[in-house]
């Protein structure tokens, strides 16, 4: 796992990449989701990500997404900065 921090124009990036395979191209636009989950009903609620990107957003006018890379996924959350 590689974690990173930068900063671009006008916001911070953090990035979480792993070298897993990525995130398969039919479900990448479902993940953030509410209830989405590709394990059984038993080991987890699909919850997750979506609660993540609804922080980030409501709370922190900012972004988060995913990108797949050549190894693995790559999620990337871009916080605005403060003027």
């Amino acid at each position: 796992i590689k974690i990173g921090l930068y900063e671009s124009k006008d916001s911070i990036v953090i990035f979480i990449e792993d070298n897993a395979g990525g995130v398969s191209e039919d479900i990448k636009e479902k993940i953030f989701n509410p209830y989405f989950t590709t394990k059984h009903q038993s080991q987890g609620t699909g919850l997750g990500l979506h609660m993540s990107k609804d922080i980030i957003q409501k709370h922190f006018e900012g972004h988060l997404y995913v990108e797949n890379t050549e190894l693995g996924a790559k999620f990337i959350i871009e916080l605005p900065l403060q003027s």
